[in-house]
């Protein structure tokens, strides 16, 4: 409950429908303790900017999706309906933002804190800058971004909520303060311990994360 080290992640407190459908979209993938600009633009857009060097994010499984009933087959009296042709629309659509194309991404990052405190460790703000430049890079100008805090298993479930929720608004701040990102394009949420990173195991230090989720223009 009370780490000096942990992660961050986006999001908003008690997510519920689309929200909290967002959030379990896709898999974080767990960065290193000093990612480089490019590999979180991979990590959050699905493809690098431009001067970075080719880079596949190694995502983890998506979880079990249950599956659903073998469909009814149609009564002999009922005709199949017909095939619709639709026509092609003219012209050729423009390509959408690069922030856009991969809505739904999103990377843990580990964010050092003072013990039981919301208050960022100076070793982590050079991780946040560069979090910062890729959010106010022009190719990600209109994306908004959740950032989600994440804790361990270890204390109770309100105290553990509301030390991620802390943290999670730490970091939106120094991003606006800092960066210029516009408050307006960054939620938060703080999860606490209930969705961790190792759910066989919920006291590991890997489940202290922050989440970035990027949630589009």
């Amino acid at each position: 409950m009370l780490p000096t080290i942990g992660f961050l992640a986006l999001g908003l407190a008690l997510p519920t429908g689309p929200a909290l459908a967002q959030s379990a979209a896709a898999p974080a993938v767990p960065l290193g303790p000093n990612p480089s600009e490019c590999e979180i633009q991979a990590a959050l857009f699905g493809a690098a900017g431009p001067g970075c060097p080719p880079i596949v994010m190694k995502r983890p499984p998506p979880p079990p999706v249950a599956t659903a009933s073998p469909p009814v087959p149609a009564s002999a009296s009922t005709p199949a309906p017909a095939a619709v042709a639709v026509p092609a629309l003219p012209g050729t659509p423009p390509d959408p933002p690069v922030a856009a194309l991969k809505a739904g991404l999103r990377a843990a990052f580990r964010i050092g804190f003072d013990f039981n405190s919301a208050r960022i460790r100076p070793e982590s703000r050079a991780v946040l800058d560069r979090i910062g430049a890729v959010m106010t890079a022009p190719e990600a100008a209109k994306a908004r971004f959740r950032i989600v805090g994440h804790t361990d298993a270890v204390g109770g479930d309100p105290a553990n909520r509301a030390l991620s929720q802390r943290r999670a608004d730490a970091v939106a701040d120094y991003l606006a303060e800092r960066h210029g990102v516009r408050r307006d394009r960054l939620d938060t949420a703080g999860m606490g311990a209930r969705e961790p990173l190792l759910p066989k195991k919920p006291k590991a230090a890997e489940n202290r994360r922050v989440e970035i989720v990027n949630l589009g223009g």
